[in-house]
This record gives C-alpha cells, sequence and structure tokens, in this order.
C-alpha cells in the first residue's frame, strides 16, 4: 500500500506532474512561446489535469494567491551551473505556508556533494512528514562529469538509499540498458518511480517514451519542457493523461 503523503499526485497509483522549477538554474531561453508566465504554466497544469505542480518558492508565491486546485510540489533546492553543489533555497515550513502539500529534492548519487546532500535530505524528510508532507526525491546517478550512468548495480544502489530515506516518491532518469523496473520495484515496495521529461523530443517520439515506460512499469511521470516548450503543450499534455490514466 501507497503511503499516506503521496496519496494527493496519485490517481489511480499513477502521477503526472508538470514541472516549472527550471528558471532557478537554465538559460532564459528556455522559455519558449507562452512559458515564461507562471500564469500560463498554471493553466496548463488544470487544462492537462496535471496531479502535481513543481514550482520554485518565488513562482509558488504567485501561485499561492491564486485559486489553482493542482497540488502544489516546492522544489527546496537548485545548484550551480558548473556543478552539482546543493543549494537550499527554501524551507519545508515556508513551502507549508504556501500551501505545498510536499517538497521536492535532489541527490546526485556519485558526486563529491552526495554525502551532504543525504544529510540534508534525511533531515527534510523528518521535518516534512512531521507537517504531513510528501518527501519527492530527484533521485539521479551521475559520472563525476556529471553525466547520466547507467551502471545498473549504482543505479540500484540508489534507489534502495532512496527508499531508506524516507522518499514518498522517486524522479529518475530514463532507465539504460537492461534495467528491469520490475526489479527496482520489488527492491523499494510502495515507493511509486516516476521518469523524468528531460529535453525536448518531438510529439510522436514523447508519446511512444511514454508508453513504453508504462509497459516497463513506471507509475509516473514528471515532465517539464517536453510539455511547455512545445506551442500545442496542452493538445499533447491531454494526449499524454488518455495514455497514463486510460481515460
Amino acid at each position: 500500500m501507497i503511503n499516506q503523503f503521496i496519496q494527493p499526485f496519485l490517481k489511480h497509483n499513477h502521477c503526472f506532474i508538470l514541472a516549472y522549477d527550471h528558471g532557478s538554474n537554465k538559460p532564459p531561453e528556455i522559455f519558449k512561446y507562452q512559458s515564461q508566465n507562471p500564469l500560463y504554466i498554471f493553466e496548463l497544469a488544470k487544462n492537462i489535469q496535471a496531479t502535481g505542480i513543481v514550482l520554485n518558492k518565488g513562482i509558488a508565491e504567485i501561485y499561492s494567491q491564486s485559486n489553482y486546485k493542482t497540488p502544489l510540489i516546492v522544489k527546496l533546492d537548485t545548484k550551480l551551473e558548473s556543478t552539482n553543489q546543493p543549494i537550499l533555497t527554501c524551507s519545508v515550513e515556508y513551502a507549508k505556508k504556501l500551501g505545498a502539500k510536499a517538497i521536492g529534492y535532489t541527490i546526485y548519487f556519485g558526486s563529491e556533494y552526495e554525502s551532504e546532500q543525504i544529510k540534508i535530505f534525511a533531515e527534510l524528510v523528518e521535518k516534512a512528514h512531521s507537517l504531513n508532507m510528501a518527501t519527492i526525491l530527484w533521485s539521479y546517478v551521475v559520472f563525476p562529469s556529471w553525466e547520466i550512468n547507467d551502471n545498473i548495480e549504482k543505479q540500484m544502489f540508489a534507489f534502495r538509499q532512496s527508499y531508506e530515506l524516507g522518499a514518498d516518491l522517486i524522479k529518475i532518469n530514463s532507465p539504460k540498458g537492461s534495467l528491469d523496473l520490475s526489479i527496482i520495484h520489488s527492491l523499494i515496495p510502495n515507493l511509486p518511480i516516476a521518469m523524468r521529461g528531460g529535453e525536448v523530443i518531438d510529439d510522436l517520439s514523447l508519446i511512444n517514451w511514454v508508453k513504453d515506460s508504462l509497459k516497463r512499469g513506471v507509475d509516473g511521470f514528471i515532465i517539464g519542457r517536453n510539455l511547455w516548450q512545445k506551442e500545442n503543450a496542452t493538445e499533447i499534455g491531454k494526449e499524454i493523461h488518455k495514455i497514463i490514466f486510460n481515460s
């Protein structure tokens, strides 16, 4: 049984979360079409029936003043452009004040900051759970050069660590090679796995990736640029929602 904290972000035990936390560590040119306007993103989340929306503190302040109902996740960290050094930008308590039902945080397993990030996340989990908030962990495995690591053994170790630390949902990079999601699920029982949207791909490739990921056993998706960097974001978002929830 999936724990109570993450339930507000699930529909039929699956999630479809819209991410909009990129502005703190990505160049301004990523904001195409209307995506530079937070109000457009809020409307997009509503129109595609997203089960959650990820925002940084400043945008969450704007969101909290509105009447939007998409469950809020406040991302508590960002990083420098050149490294994965953790920078906390918001407290759990303030995220709660803004109306968040969950906090998000990143651990780059395998980086030189791994130990520091584990310590920070462990403390954040205790605070969040004491306030009846979920913890969503961006669980990334990296090379020292900050590239995605396709070492299966290291990925499995990182996912189990995420489970042991108290994450209520993990966001992962698309598994490479022969990594079997059914094996991951057996290693982290009742911990939902959401796939990262990543860099923009064409609509057909995106749809096929969603379908393939669901067949492999993923529990949902946290997608940002692959939606709001598209002119037809609402249309493609509605199509993805239908695929995930068979609606």
